[in-house]
């Protein structure tokens, strides 16, 4: 990516806070990549710590589920979470930057995707050289982690309670 081509970074919340001379540095480290429609980006369970921006096209989100097929029998489902859209500007594969980079999902291209890619390595000394950059980036991701774990203590709640309403009607 050309260090001077900021703007396409701009509209990502990753980034919020930071100014157009720090933009230009995560220009530098950002490569792009063109994934065909159908294409795996990201595989649940494999190891990788990249971090993925989808600048155009449509990416799926799903993940495999363990489900009760028969009495003392278990299968797996694969669920889709969520469809996401260039236009939205999101990111994914921030987990893996922070732990031990399994993935926790698998995304893949529903159309032909125009992908911008930080790479663990790049992104950790892009974090040594500038702390700053570095300190809005990882406080940009924990935010929007900690917006996913109250949506999902919301939804636990809400299921937990369903089922409880459902195992007690049931008697």
């Amino acid at each position: 990516m050309k260090s001077g081509d900021v703007k396409k970074l701009r509209a990502f919340s990753l980034f919020n806070g930071l100014n157009d001379d720090e933009l230009k540095h995560i220009a530098d480290i950002v490569d792009s990549r063109e994934i065909a429609a159908g294409s795996s980006i990201i595989v649940e369970g494999e190891v990788g710590d990249d971090l993925f921006l989808l600048d155009d096209g449509v990416v799926d989100i799903h993940k495999t589920l363990t489900i009760v097929t028969a009495k003392h029998d278990f299968g797996t489902k694969e669920r889709s979470f969520i469809l996401l859209t260039g236009e939205q500007h999101p990111y994914f594969g921030e987990m893996a930057l922070f732990g031990n980079g399994e993935r926790s999902a698998t995304v893949n291209a529903v159309t032909q995707c125009r992908l911008m890619v930080i790479t663990g390595g790049h992104f950790r000394k892009l974090c040594e050289d500038k702390p700053r950059i570095g300190y809005v980036i990882v406080t940009n991701i924990a935010l929007m982690l900690s917006n996913y774990l109250r949506k999902s203590n919301e939804d636990v709640i809400k299921l937990t309670t369903a089922l409880s309403l459902a195992l007690s009607t049931a008697k």
